[in-house]
């Protein structure tokens, strides 16, 4: 670990899924609303419409998953953090957004939040926050307050 403490640990959770499924839910919807669509006189709008159904059906079980994932563990060092087993050190940290509940750690060289970078915590976030703000400090890194590009 060179000589790397890890003691505190915090728990975490997989973000609300409400406005993800909302946002890939209304356009299956949308698609599905249309009268008939004949398949042989629009061969390719029709086809594209199953397609683009499929996809957000499998965008939506993808969603789910990782919605009724189990709680994970961020544990603290000095100078990285071990988010759901993955270490990252801070000199791999970009920045650290925050947007309301969520947290997400944009790897450097990254332009796009990961989803197993992204999260909220479950117990006392006012004191968790407080030391995610001391630990970026200590360690340089930027923190933003704003919304924040993710994977689903």
């Amino acid at each position: 670990m060179t000589g790397d403490s890890l003691a505190i640990t915090d728990r975490i959770k997989a973000p609300n899924p409400v406005k993800t499924l909302i946002g890939v839910l209304l356009p299956i919807i949308i698609l599905t609303l249309p009268p008939n669509l004949d398949r042989d006189r629009n061969f390719y709008l029709y086809y594209i419409m199953l397609v683009w159904i499929g996809l957000s059906i499998v965008t939506c079980i993808f969603i789910l998953i990782n919605a009724l994932r189990k709680e994970g563990q961020l544990q603290w060092g000095t100078d990285s953090l071990i988010i759901r087993k993955e270490r990252i050190s801070a000199s791999g940290i970009k920045v650290i957004y925050i947007d309301g509940p969520l947290v997400g750690i944009l790897p450097a060289g990254k332009r796009i939040v990961p989803v197993n970078l992204c999260f909220r915590f479950t117990e006392d976030t006012a004191a968790v926050r407080k030391r995610l703000m001391y630990w970026a400090e200590e360690n340089e890194i930027r923190l933003k307050y704003k919304r924040f590009v993710r994977w689903l």
